[in-house]
């Protein structure tokens, strides 16, 4: 029912070699582009400005142990600039129970760790 290269009286029917001439110049064209280099507009190569990668991460580090400072480590390392955040008081007391370190130390406690 389809085209079939392989019959004899569809190898040059007009469809074939018509399809085989179109793409052979779209081949060559784009082959005689990539070996010739055409210069491109300036702005395709025009670079932006590298914006700084900045990593939010917050937690309540209350009773501040090792696995804090490895967290805070790796989530500097993904990006420019850290910004930690510190759960308030009243939020660790509605879901895990009264913290054990005061709000006031846990920021100094992390302020000195930056």
């Amino acid at each position: 029912m389809g085209f079939d290269v392989g019959r004899p009286e569809n190898v040059y029917s007009s469809r074939f070699v018509a399809t085989c001439l179109i793409g052979g110049l779209v081949l060559g064209v784009s082959v005689l582009g990539f070996y010739m280099r055409f210069p491109l507009p300036h702005h395709v190569f025009k670079r932006r400005k590298k914006k700084p990668i900045r990593v939010y991460m917050d937690g309540c580090f209350d009773m501040m142990h090792y696995g804090h400072c490895n967290a805070l480590r790796q989530a500097r390392a993904l990006g420019d600039q850290l910004v930690v955040g510190v759960v308030s008081d009243a939020e660790i007391t509605a879901n895990k129970g009264p913290p054990v370190t005061p709000l006031h130390e846990r920021w100094t406690v992390d302020l000195l760790l930056q």
